[in-house]
């Protein structure tokens, strides 16, 4: 999850939050002379941490910024490092003008999914799946973070109502409310498109924590996915402020790939 360098550009200093660090990065991204240089140093990052996908936060390649230039780059930085972009991380807001967006922003970068949250599907269902149609995409819905129980989840995608529409689904967020990530797991099963594996201090806030250090025990809940048969991608989400993230996450995507190897898909041993 590139969000994860959310205080990267500010040196971790000072990150006020995700608006503050939003604009740091893209005053760093943005112009298009030095974007290609930034994107595949980053990309670069990423693959020594021994990560074969990332899931592009739209603040280092953004709709409202981003060019034909910048998708090349993107596309030039996946292929030369091997990191492919499994789907662009960001928000949906209320209107179908910024999923548009977004859709031309994920078939810029070369992926085929947005894992987004937002409002829009309460009011433009069937005008959003056309879109999805129209690009070829799909979208997982993330519980992000109004959606408190899986049932908020479900009523905002009616209950797999368009087969490009599912979920994403964020594990911190689900903790923050007070629900057990593995019900929600099991609920979501038949619709689950992506997963923010995403680790926070205790329910009721939602200040993150390294995977190993916070309320969650990450092996139930990738053993469940396994259980369930998810195959799709596992995006590690750690976004402290105050320092480099990138250790971290590596040895959880090591840990990850070890209780994954423990369950085969779809069953228990």
């Amino acid at each position: 999850m590139s969000a994860n360098y959310l205080g990267r550009e500010k040196g971790y200093r000072d990150v006020a939050g995700f608006s503050e660090a939003h604009l740091s990065i893209a005053d760093a991204f943005s112009p298009v002379e030095s974007y290609g240089e930034k994107i595949l140093a980053m990309f670069q990052d990423i693959s020594r941490l021994g990560f074969h996908g990332v899931d592009l936060w739209t603040a280092h390649c953004s709709p409202a910024w981003a060019t034909g230039v910048h998708y090349e780059a993107v596309r030039h930085a996946s292929k030369v490092t091997g990191v492919k972009v499994t789907s662009v991380a960001g928000t949906l807001g209320g209107n179908l003008a910024t999923l548009e967006e977004l859709c031309i922003l994920a078939r810029g970068v070369g992926t085929d999914l947005l894992g987004c949250g937002g409002q829009l599907l309460q009011t433009h269902f069937g005008e959003a799946a056309a879109l999805l149609e129209r690009y070829d995409l799909r979208l997982g819905f993330e519980n992000h973070p109004a959606e408190k129980t899986p049932l908020d989840v479900l009523e905002q995608i009616r209950h797999g109502g368009h087969p490009r529409i599912g979920a994403t689904l964020d594990t911190g967020w689900f903790c923050t409310h007070g629900y057990p990530v593995e019900a929600a797991i099991e609920a979501l099963r038949e619709h689950l498109l992506l997963v923010h594996l995403k680790n926070v201090e205790a329910p009721g806030g939602h200040t993150a924590q390294a995977w190993d250090k916070g309320y969650l025990d990450f092996g139930p809940i990738v053993r469940k996915l396994r259980e369930v048969g998810f195959e799709g991608p596992i995006s590690i989400e750690y976004e402290p402020t105050d320092h480099d993230p990138g250790e971290s996450c590596s040895a959880c995507r090591k840990q990850v790939e070890a209780w994954l190897e423990e369950v085969p898909a779809g069953g228990a041993r």
